[in-house]
């Protein structure tokens, strides 16, 4: 691919300069290549022109400080700016366009009228130089793993983790509760201990609960009054943390004394916190700033907050986590994390101040809680780059209850993001209610997601139900083995426009999980079809496809196809995709939505399943049903 390069330097000039490719394996690499003079631009450095073909392509950008969400094209002057990842297919062929973050600088694409561009920058004025790659490319016919090729070979040369060198948590391996929809910022001992009972009466195996947004003590809360959500959200993010002590009012024995009666419940605690102590950072007048105030920047709007050089940001959260971990805490929900650009730009390039902080955080978290922690609101590469050994991180804007439109932004956001973030982390697809009326939709998509389940539901409204299908008596999730993702032919197609199902894939004990939805923006019918070959690494030439809710089953050779029609938004499939050996194939637990995973152990035609239940298999193409027990 022929590049051209353009130093921008401080003062609005452009000065053509050379570029220089570098291989490893088969990935390319693309780096500016010039001796260092004048001070760049430090929202644009360096501008680079790509010649390359128009095709249809996939953009995860980042459309908001926080989030990203994918676009789709085919003519690449449009492709959206701060896009992190261009997936572009020609016929059967693959290319992967990957910006990354270096030592100091980083790099986005976006579109111009002479065609695809980037641009990378460093945050500071007097930056000269730039040694750092550009982005990488990698060419194949898999698109899956092309990207994770690109992925790989990046992060070898840049020193980033990806998800394999990740250990996922035991305590997320379970079913969750998160306080936040339930209770938001009126979260209360009383209140959650409530809604401990409530899972204990119904017999939900919850077995963790995050106290979210905000259990500690905001001085301004306890004098405030709000009538409406919009009101909620200003008094928030106006507001200092006073204290990380829980609120004297609404957890009047503190913090220890509520996680011993949660515990006391059978259920672990997570300890919400910004990255940021609150959202407006530090109260000057407060406890937690006289306990952390040595470790802290102000900056011009007033707000104090961490300090991101590594040694200070450890300390800063150290000190916090120390505090939560002798009050029992079990892990922590971080949010707020792609707030670099907005509060530390200028300080230091965009590389280091990221790799310092995430570093300070990631070093404390690992020593107080050994790395069991979600990362939230961090969706900007810097931060995917730049993280250390956490495993999870959420991938959509938050949960909105009651909301039909939002669910398709949510289900886009999820399954699209995850082509990038999910070489990096496990994605989390936030929390949800179980009596919403699209609760069974959201339960599906989360089934296939591979990341933790956890819901928000008000106290009195969960429903053991719907929750019953994702998991054992004992809570734990029935997970998939890697991150859900759409399937190949779904990857640059619009499912909102394009007549066809949205197609999640994932595996399970050697299965496939295939979930479809129709996201038609008119709530048209859409149709499509599924086989084998959606769903990568599946081994076998023959093989049994289970429609779950249907409990339809049809036997198709690797190549095969099966044709799926949905007739409107709340219209879903779920498939199972199992191998076929010697005329045998065992489904699972029929009444699971991930089957495959309640298998415990097979020798030929003998099943153990995890635990009692319905036992659904295929054997000489008849579909069985029956009873299991131990």
């Amino acid at each position: 691919m022929k590049t051209t390069a353009f130093l921008r330097t401080a003062d609005g000039r452009e000065i053509q300069v050379d570029t220089r490719e570098g291989l490893i394996g088969d990935v390319t690499f693309y780096y500016p290549d010039f001796v260092p003079g004048d001070a760049l631009d430090e929202d644009a450095g360096v501008i680079w022109r790509l010649e390359a073909p128009d095709s249809d392509y996939l953009a995860i950008r980042r459309h908001s400080e926080f989030w990203c969400s994918p676009a789709f094209g085919n003519d690449l002057r449009l492709v959206p700016d701060e896009t992190q990842l261009l997936l572009c297919r020609s016929g059967e062929n693959w290319l992967a366009l990957l910006p990354v973050v270096g030592s100091d600088y980083k790099c986005v694409f976006f579109g111009a009228e002479g065609g695809l561009c980037a641009k990378q920058f460093s945050w500071v004025k007097n930056r000269a130089d730039c040694r750092d790659p550009a982005f990488v490319a990698a060419e194949g016919t898999d698109p899956f793993e092309t990207t994770e090729r690109a992925v790989r070979a990046a992060a070898k040369v840049l020193g980033s983790p990806v998800r394999e060198d990740r250990r996922y948590p035991e305590i997320f391996k379970y079913l969750g509760w998160c306080s936040w929809d339930a209770l938001q910022i009126r979260v209360s001992e009383a209140g959650v201990l409530e809604k401990c009972a409530e899972f204990r009466e119904k017999g939900i195996p919850v077995k963790w609960a995050i106290l979210d947004d905000m259990w500690a003590e905001v001085a301004p809360f306890n004098t405030a009054v709000y009538n409406s959500r919009e009101e909620m959200f200003r008094l928030m993010h106006s507001s200092p943390l006073y204290d990380y002590e829980a609120s004297y009012k609404r957890f009047p024995n503190g913090l220890k004394h509520a996680i011993e009666k949660i515990h006391a419940c059978g259920i672990k605690v997570g300890i919400w916190h910004p990255s940021t102590g609150y959202w407006f950072g530090l109260d000057p007048a407060g406890e937690a700033y006289r306990k952390l105030s040595d470790y802290t920047v102000a900056l011009s709007d007033g707000r104090i907050i961490s300090d991101w050089h590594e040694n200070m940001a450890f300390a800063y959260f150290n000190t916090m986590h120390r505090f939560f971990r002798s009050c029992g805490a079990d892990f922590l929900k971080v949010d707020n994390q792609s707030m670099t650009r907005r509060f530390y730009k200028g300080m230091e390039t965009v590389g280091r101040v990221t790799r310092e902080w995430h570093r300070g955080l990631e070093a404390s978290v690992g020593l107080n809680f050994d790395n069991a922690m979600i990362n939230c609101m961090g969706m900007a590469s810097e931060d995917m780059w730049n993280r250390g050994f956490s495993p999870i991180s959420r991938c959509s804007d938050d949960f909105q209850p009651e909301n039909r439109p939002w669910f398709t932004k949510h289900i886009l956001q999820c399954a699209y993001n995850s082509v990038l973030q999910g070489q990096f982390f496990w994605s989390d697809y936030d929390m949800w209610w179980t009596d919403d009326t699209q609760a069974e939709k959201n339960s599906v998509l989360r089934a296939v997601s591979g990341g933790p389940i956890y819901v928000s539901d008000e106290i009195g409204r969960s429903r053991a139900e719907v929750l019953a299908p994702l998991c054992l008596s004992d809570g734990r999730i029935l997970r998939c083995d890697r991150v859900g993702m759409p399937t190949a032919d779904c990857l640059t197609v619009d499912p909102t426009t394009s007549g066809k199902p949205i197609k999640i894939q994932n595996i399970s004990n050697g299965c496939g999980i295939l979930a479809a939805f129709n996201l038609s923006s008119d709530n048209t019918p859409v149709s499509g079809t599924v086989g084998p070959e959606d769903v990568p690494g599946l081994e076998g030439e023959e093989y049994v496809v289970f429609e779950h809710f249907s409990r339809s089953v049809t036997v198709v050779p690797k190549t095969g196809r099966i044709h799926v029609s949905l007739s409107g938004n709340d219209d879903y499939r779920l498939y199972v995709i199992v191998p076929i050996q010697n005329g045998f194939a065992p489904i699972g637990r029929a009444d699971k939505f991930v089957s495959p995973a309640a298998i415990a152990a097979r020798i030929g035609e003998e099943v153990t399943l995890a635990e009692p239940g319905p036992y659904a298999y295929v054997k000489n193409g008849k579909y069985y049903e029956e009873a299991y027990h131990e």
